[in-house]
């Protein structure tokens, strides 16, 4: 194995190339980005960078002359030609490889509506953190996000804290309720503590636009309006994989399929888009654009989008293309989480989401502190900590 391209520069791919490395692979190896930043490491993103206590120069992963790697940066991926080992950028291009990392990562999702006016964002980058900043240092000061998941809570958190009006909005009914609804209780009360409206349960029909063009309200779906000077989508991601159409990989939901060793499968089901086929020996992904079977709920594979996750995966998906099927190693990690925001600090690990119950095993919501554990008939299959890290540890390890 001579040529290695990593398509992806974000902690999954930045990971990959330093494995590739680190375990003797001493030929050509490009990494292929679409953002001309550096590589950075998102979660900081939407806490420390908007609230302004860090720069983009604080949470770079890698520079240009890392890992002796060519770095293609601000140039996108287009298309992947296994049969003659070739990714093809936009610019046309075409990267040979004997083996290539999929590391794409996801963006945000967009508004689905059309007329969308201007001063509606979404935040996944670096470059839109940085016109986010832009437009309340600008005197934006009546922000409404739509979307309590992680992304959302924390922008609501960053935001207030620089003394902005901020309305969260959540149609599905609470904050961050793929946690339970325990923690979901706590960090509703500590949004309100904070100063942020909350509208709960209700959809929003669209946006109304100022004369300018710009946004001036949010309008829900029950009629009502919310006054905005700008307003954050923060309604999920989409997995950066459309550039694989063609390729012959099985991409169920926009994912791309790998086995317990991070192999990409090529399709094999109804319709080519089910993950039933072989894998490929000369493709492995990692991040959050992969759908590893080695990560599984009793219903099926699961994609995880987290940090812990994107790391760990980086590394295998390095070391195992280098070692080949045969001894590449199984891919096992308990998933873990943490964000902080309104002053909570929240980590998860397992898949809390995925249980039929969940029992407060320590603190109180009144205290603002909780431990819930996550259980799936007797199994625990989860477990999220409000302020009570230090309890943490032991439910990952029955985990593990």
């Amino acid at each position: 194995m001579r040529e290695v391209v990593v398509v992806g520069a974000g902690l999954a791919g930045v990971r990959a190339a330093g494995s590739l490395r680190d375990e003797g692979f001493d030929g050509r190896l490009t990494v292929v980005s679409d953002e001309r930043e550096l590589p950075y490491d998102r979660p900081p993103l939407t806490k420390q960078v908007v609230a302004g206590t860090m720069t983009g120069d604080d949470i770079r992963l890698a520079g240009d002359g890392e890992f002796g790697a060519r770095w293609i940066r601000g140039t996108a991926a287009v298309g992947l030609d296994r049969e003659r080992r070739r990714v093809r950028l936009a610019d046309g291009v075409e990267l040979p490889y004997d083996g290539v990392v999929l590391a794409p990562g996801a963006k945000a999702r967009e508004w689905p509506g059309a007329g969308v006016p201007g001063g509606v964002l979404t935040v996944r980058g670096l470059a839109d953190v940085r016109r986010l900043r832009a437009a309340v240092d600008g005197g934006a000061d009546e922000v409404v996000i739509v979307g309590a998941g992680f992304v959302g809570v924390e922008l609501a958190s960053s935001l207030s804290g620089l003394g902005v009006k901020v309305t969260l909005v959540e149609p599905f009914g609470a904050p961050l309720r793929a946690l339970g609804g325990t923690v979901s209780q706590v960090v509703t009360e500590a949004a309100g503590r904070a100063g942020v409206a909350l509208r709960l349960g209700v959809g929003v029909r669209g946006f109304a636009a100022a004369g300018d063009g710009r946004v001036r309200a949010v309008v829900l779906a029950d009629g009502a309006e919310v006054s905005a000077s700008l307003v954050v989508v923060a309604i999920g991601m989409v997995p950066a994989t459309g550039w694989l159409a063609g390729s012959g990989l099985a991409l169920p939901s926009g994912r791309i399929h790998c086995d317990e060793r991070l192999f990409a499968r090529v399709a094999g089901g109804v319709g080519g888009t089910a993950g039933a086929g072989a894998a490929d020996p000369a493709v492995v992904v990692a991040g959050d654009a992969a759908c590893c079977e080695a990560v599984r709920t009793v219903e099926g594979p699961v994609p995880l989008e987290h940090w812990s996750n994107a790391a760990a995966q980086g590394e295998l998906a390095g070391r195992n293309l280098l070692a080949g099927p045969a001894a590449a190693e199984p891919y096992v990690h308990v998933p873990s989480f943490w964000t902080a925001a309104f002053g909570l600090r929240i980590r998860s690990v397992g898949l809390p989401g995925t249980g039929d119950r969940e029992v407060v095993e320590a603190g109180s919501v009144a205290e603002g502190a909780v431990l819930v554990a996550h259980y799936l008939g007797e199994r625990l299959v989860g477990a999220v900590s409000v302020n009570q890290g230090k309890l943490l540890p032991g439910y990952a390890r029955r985990l593990g």
